[in-house]
């Protein structure tokens, strides 16, 4: 099926004239790039924000939180999910599915399918994908059973990797001390 087909809501965002001083630093989370590419997997946090003015002033929307997001523009194809609502920059598409789609499942769908966007971009000063593009892709999507035990099972290999990350970060820290008291 197309990606179209199991969307409730799927639409880019908007940037309020950056010369407009009002209509940023307010209450409204406002989404880059920058910040899915630090955030990773789960957005709780952005370095902007703008003000109900700024989002009233441009195409942007609230995002509700549980949605997916999709970068379009430059760095194409990074996935995230938002844990808070959020506004977000024309250069991310985000998608609220259906009932019967486990989103978890999508994000880890999308991910996997980055490798093979490159024949789906458009360039020009810079990279990008149309929003009708992505929402035509075609996927394979299993009952709603099946993508629960695939996304469950892929968290849990996340989480493992997250932890031996940590463990290897702190070793790493551990070398370094050890390399200064035995040479200064």
């Amino acid at each position: 099926m197309k990606l179209k087909d199991i969307i409730k809501k799927g639409k880019a965002g908007g940037t309020p004239k950056s010369s407009v001083k009002k209509y940023y630093n307010g209450n409204i989370p406002f989404l880059s790039i920058n910040d899915m590419t630090k955030e990773g997997k789960y957005i709780t946090y952005t370095e902007k924000t703008m003000s109900k003015l700024g989002l009233e002033n441009s195409s942007a929307w609230i995002v509700p939180e549980k949605s997916l997001l999709y970068s379009i523009y430059a760095s194409v194809g990074f996935v995230s999910i938002n844990n808070i609502p959020l506004a977000t920059s024309q250069a991310i598409f985000s998608i609220i599915f259906k009932d019967d789609i486990d989103l978890e499942f999508m994000y880890y769908h999308l991910t996997f399918y980055k490798k093979y966007i490159h024949k789906y971009i458009e360039t020009g000063t810079q990279q990008n994908l149309k929003a009708e593009t992505i929402k035509n892709f075609k996927i394979k999507i299993p009952p709603l059973e099946k993508q629960e035990k695939i996304s469950k099972f892929l968290s849990s290999i996340d989480k493992y990797i997250q932890i031996h990350e940590q463990d290897l970060n702190n070793l790493k820290k551990y070398k370094k001390g050890l390399l200064q008291k035995m040479f200064i």
